[in-house]
């Protein structure tokens, strides 16, 4: 009996670390910003889709529209989502960081840049945009995995 309750405990601490790397070998997460804005709720939903031309596509247009500064703070958050899995990662800090611009409080904003930061392998940047995130929004799910991520590098 006593050698059964050592292999089940075994067991358990394998999955968990099994939990644990798997975990780690996550991607982060984009943060996709939806308004009352027809257009940004396709866009919206393009993010959603991981179609990412058209993210690109119909945040540019907004970008340089005359929509106002909380409907283009969304559409660049979500450009910045859209430059970054493109490997844009460049146009995708500037997106986010116009982002910011308009609205300082924009986590998604901040958090679509740590990923940038991330998949351009600055690990070190994206790791202090994701606390900056959980700061202004540690309850959203996207900032919370992407903290975990951070902390498994």
């Amino acid at each position: 009996m006593f050698r059964s309750i050592i292999l089940a405990t075994a067991l358990i601490a394998g999955a968990g670390a099994g939990a644990q790397a798997q975990a780690c070998d996550a991607e982060p997460q984009f943060a996709a910003h939806r308004t009352a804005n027809g257009s940004v709720r396709a866009q919206y939903n393009s993010v959603t889709r991981g179609e990412w031309r058209q993210v690109i596509h119909f945040g540019e247009e907004i970008a340089s529209s005359g929509a106002a500064p909380g409907q283009r703070a969304a559409a660049l958050t979500n450009l910045c989502a859209g430059y970054a899995a493109t490997g844009e990662y460049e146009r995708a800090v500037a997106a986010c960081d116009a982002a910011l611009e308009l609205r300082a409080d924009a986590w998604r904003a901040v958090n679509n840049r740590g990923v940038a930061h991330w998949l351009a392998g600055d690990h070190a940047a994206a790791t202090a945009d994701f606390n900056a995130a959980a700061a202004l929004a540690g309850d959203e799910d996207e900032v919370r995995a992407n903290l975990s991520l951070a902390q498994c590098d």
